[in-house]
């Protein structure tokens, strides 16, 4: 476990390609059976002002997405549209936390909103669509299963 990272977070399997170099990512399930994320951002993850880039902050959105929708299906996907509101900037080193709400899952498709945040500053919210394929299963699906 890396340091920042609170005790009840489980990382995400997923640390080859991009996540890794973006991550790690880390989920957990609070008692209410929400599952929220989380990562510990650091000075790879700034942008030129030293604040916290909105590349990072999407990137960890777009993950945690995908596997919210791995959770709720177990079917793998892909992300077909992701709109971000940048709403607010904050220095890196600390904590980055983000919830997604499931809206609508059909057979092919899952409507979902997001919001990333530190500490108590809101720094993003999100919608997406992300496509379910129904083909094969997900790889590690245990791994999603909050």
């Amino acid at each position: 476990m890396h340091e920042g990272v609170p005790s009840n977070y489980t990382p995400f399997l997923e640390s080859d390609g991009y996540i890794g170099l973006s991550g790690p990512y880390y989920w957990a399930k609070e008692p209410s059976g929400l599952v929220v994320y989380g990562f510990q951002s650091d000075a790879r993850h700034a942008n030129p002002n030293g604040v916290l880039h909105g590349a990072a902050i999407t990137t960890f959105v777009d993950t945690f997405l995908g596997h919210a929708v791995v959770a709720a299906t177990g079917r793998p996907c892909a992300t077909v549209a992701l709109n971000t509101q940048f709403v607010a900037g904050i220095p890196t080193g600390g904590w980055i936390s983000g919830r997604a709400t499931v809206r609508k899952l059909t057979r092919t498709l899952a409507f979902l909103d997001a919001e990333v945040s530190a500490q108590e500053v809101l720094l993003l919210t999100a919608s997406a669509i992300f496509r379910v394929f129904e083909d094969r299963p997900a790889q590690n699906r245990s791994a999603v299963q909050p």
